[in-house]
Order: structure tokens, then sequence, then C-alpha cells
């Protein structure tokens, strides 16, 4: 079920494994209020735990969580974790439905480390290729992904809504996963 993926899922390595600045480990079943709380944390409408598990129960779906591999950080709880990714794996294509990284940590190089580990799974996995969408006025996260080989193929007119009740067009961004990484 959610601790990994179906069985005959590629398994990366065992436990977590330091990702540069990050601690990245795949999701498991205790880990559905964590991702709920980092998402509700990164995002104006976080999903509840009963979402993630949804989410996450679907065949090919798997969750990673971030924690960063430096003790100590100022106004982080480490043990509640830095940020998280949510992909779906379907044939050769896969989803990266979400990922997030907590407002105290961003710019330390987390969402890259997770983003990279996302990647390198659902490779694993057979995917040729990884879709997402972004926010358009998420420049950040588009420099990111355009850094790891990932394109704007199309739009998604008000696909996001703000915790105002305004809508946000959204970009829908392509990885190819069989090129060597960009970053």
């Amino acid at each position: 079920m959610i601790s990994s993926m179906p069985g005959s899922f590629p398994q990366p390595s065992a436990g977590a494994h330091a990702a540069g600045p990050a601690i990245i480990r795949v999701a498991g079943p205790f880990d559905l209020g964590k991702i709920s709380r980092l998402h509700r944390a990164c995002f104006a409408e976080g999903w509840s735990r009963a979402d993630v598990a949804h989410l996450l129960a679907l065949p090919g779906s798997f969750g990673l969580v971030a924690r960063l591999a430096q003790r100590g950080f100022p106004g982080l709880d480490n043990l509640r974790g830095a940020g998280f990714a949510l992909c779906r794996v379907v044939r050769d294509e896969c989803e990266l439905l979400s990922i997030g990284v907590v407002p105290t940590v961003r710019r330390r190089g987390v969402a890259r480390a997770l983003l990279l580990s996302a990647m390198e799974r659902c490779r694993l996995a057979g995917a040729e290729k990884m879709f997402l969408e972004v926010a358009v006025d998420n420049v950040e996260a588009q420099a990111l992904y355009a850094i790891h080989g990932f394109r704007t193929v199309g739009t998604r007119p008000n696909y996001y809504q703000r915790v105002d009740g305004s809508r946000a067009h959204a970009y829908t961004m392509q990885g190819d996963l069989l090129l060597p990484d960009n970053g």
C-alpha cells in the first residue's frame, strides 16, 4: 500500500539517503500526518491526511519526505520534516503531483534534492517522462525545473485557487528522464 509502491516497483535504496543538504526517504503509512502538515505549511489549500492517504493508495504512487542533514537549524523542528514530494508513475510517464519545502528552509537545496530523488525513483520504475504543474507566477520553481531539463508544454487556465479566492494559471512542464541531468 503506502509504505512504498507495488511489490514489482524497483527500490533504489533501503532507508533514508543523504542528498546534499537534505536526507530523503520514502514515505510510509506513519508519514501521512507529516506530509499533510508539510503541505499545509507550503500551500494555501493544504491537503488533509485523508487526501494524502487517498493519493498514496493509488497504484504507482509514492511519497518522499526530507529533513535537513544539518541539525539545529533555527526555526525548524527537523523531526516534523523540511519538505515532501508526491508522485505517481503510470507506464512510461510520471507526474510530480506536489512538492513543497517549508518556508523557513527554502533556497537551501531541499527542493532540488527532492526533485532529483523523485526523478531517479520514477526513472527506475520505467518512466521516461515526468510532468508537473507550476503556478505561472512561481518563477523560482520554474527556474529549478528548467535547470533540470523541464520545458513548458502547456498552460492550464485558473488551475490553482488562492487564499483570497482568486485563481492562478499553471504551466504544464515536461522533463525527459532518459537524458542526463543538466544540474
